[in-house]
Formats: structure tokens, C-alpha cells, sequence
């Protein structure tokens, strides 16, 4: 499950052309800094649109060293130098956060065995009454 990244007002341009097929790609020199900092195999991310007069694509970001961006693709467009590339909220990560009054009930200890529907969420244990957080894998602690 990834943990989504955030920056206000990232936007740039790619530095050269794209092919359907590309994973990595350059934004303008310098602006690399004004996306989030994440490394390969972080389990994080964040999602970019690329877009030009006629068509945009969504893009994951897996990896950002400098201005270079590793991304996985949701589709196949090819862009030419100059489109722009955005950093935007997107339904898959709205769908990812916790809304009001919705939570997960379990009727066990949750540490150890159980994994968790998205980074950081909580679980109500109805037998004993107490909250656990989700920190990483089938890791949890009891909130006190």
C-alpha cells in the first residue's frame, strides 16, 4: 500500500519528449525540488497528470532523485517536450483516507496478525475496548 506524498503548487514541464513505453522522464531543470523527495522501495508516492492540448495521463511516482522522475504508468501517451506535468490529489487517494465515523472493529489483538486496509489506520479491539494504530506490515500499538 503506498503512502501518498504531498507539495503545494507542483507543477513544471517535461524537459524532453516521451514515448508511450517511458518510466522516467525529466521535468525542467530545477524544478525536480518543487515535488516530494521519495526513493525506490519507500512504499511511497505521489501521482502527477501529464497533459498537453489533446490528452493527459495519470502517473504514480516511485521515485524522484533531482529533477528525474520514475513513475508507473496509466496508460500509454506519448508527450512532447513542454507538457506540463502536475502534482494532483486523484480518486485513488481520496478513497484512501478514513472518513468520519468509519472504522474496522476486531474481536483480537490486531499486532502481529493483522494488515492493514491503508498506512496508519486504526482499529476499535470490542473485547477489550482499546484502539490500535497501524505502523508497518502486521505491526500495530495499542493508543493510549
Amino acid at each position: 500500500m503506498t503512502e501518498y506524498l504531498f507539495t503545494n503548487n507542483a507543477e513544471s514541464t517535461l524537459e524532453a519528449d516521451i514515448g508511450g513505453a517511458d518510466t522516467s522522464f525529466n521535468v525542467a531543470s530545477g524544478d525536480g525540488g518543487l515535488f516530494p523527495a521519495v526513493s525506490t522501495g519507500s512504499g511511497q508516492g505521489f501521482y502527477i497528470i501529464v497533459s498537453d492540448v489533446t490528452k493527459s495521463e495519470w502517473m504514480l511516482c516511485t521515485d524522484r532523485t533531482g529533477d528525474t522522475l520514475t513513475v508507473t504508468r496509466g496508460g500509454s501517451n506519448s508527450f512532447d517536450s513542454g507538457a506540463t506535468v502536475k502534482l494532483a490529489l486523484n480518486a485513488t487517494i481520496l478513497s484512501s483516507f478514513l472518513q468520519k465515523g468509519v472504522f474496522r472493529e476486531v474481536d483480537s489483538d490486531p499486532d502481529g496478525s493483522l494488515s492493514a486496509n491503508y498506512a496508519g489506520e486504526e482499529v476499535y479491539q470490542t473485547v477489550t475496548g482499546v484502539w490500535w494504530k497501524h505502523c508497518s506490515g502486521t505491526l500495530w500499538k495499542e493508543m493510549t
